[in-house]
């Protein structure tokens, strides 16, 4: 009895996840992107919108075939257990001497307590912070994400995962998961239950910085979005 009461928690986590394996360790400190196993050669890219405030990012799909596309990569970083997902906020190529200190700075994609996924920029110290302090109830920033995939070795059909998705007023978990929607974003929903993803882990001595910086990324996403809503009415209702 006693053995059953211990494998039970275990045997909750493992059904709420599908029976995947959480590979989080094997993906810390890596160059990765994201494919969708729906949407066949369609990554998770940046998509900028222009307003008159200035500029907002938002995570969308991005078309990269089978070649590399540089505004297509994140760097995964280990962030209490999970994972954080970025790339840099500046191009280094356009860096003086005088900004070289701000030229590690990075855009991530994170949380909200109140406004759900947001793509902007963290302070390096401010993600030490949140690295280093205990979890609060009063939390509204959360940039960390587990992976799950059937195997880890080869990263095939994989869930990207949240613990804070829309939540209230506590910091409690709730589940929400990674998915494309019909016109291109990429979003987290709790019941997106058939949305897996191809994890490609990219060799870090053979990518340049400035392929993890924003020019890189505007390039490959400019008609993004427009190129996706095109194919999905041609083999929606022309096809």
């Amino acid at each position: 009895m006693k053995t059953l009461l211990f494998l039970l928690p275990i045997l909750c986590i493992q059904f709420v996840q599908g029976g995947q394996n959480n590979c989080n360790s094997e993906l810390a400190d890596k160059i990765v992107s994201f494919e969708s196993n729906n949407w066949r050669g369609y990554q998770v890219g940046l998509h900028e919108k222009r307003r008159r405030g200035g500029t907002t990012l938002d995570l969308s799909l991005v078309w990269a075939g089978q070649s590399l596309r540089p505004g297509t990569l994140w760097m995964a970083e280990q962030c209490r257990g999970q994972l954080c997902f970025s790339r840099y906020k500046y191009d280094a190529r356009e860096m003086g001497d005088y900004f070289k200190e701000i030229v590690d700075e990075k855009n991530y994609f994170y949380m909200q307590r109140f406004g759900g996924l947001r793509v902007d920029h963290v302070w390096t110290h401010d993600l030490d912070d949140w690295k280093n302090a205990k979890p609060s109830e009063s939390a509204s920033f959360f940039p960390g994400f587990d992976v799950f995939c059937d195997k880890c070795d080869r990263l095939k059909y994989c869930t990207v995962v949240t613990k804070k998705n829309n939540i209230d007023k506590w910091n409690r978990d709730k589940i929400g998961k990674m998915m494309a929607t019909g016109d291109g974003w990429v979003r987290f929903e709790e019941f997106s239950q058939n949305e897996k993803w191809t994890i490609t882990v990219h060799d870090k001595n053979k990518i340049p910085d400035w392929y993890l910086g924003p020019n890189s990324a505007l390039s490959v996403n400019i008609s993004s979005v427009l190129s996706f809503i095109v194919l999905y009415y041609i083999t929606e209702y022309i096809i």
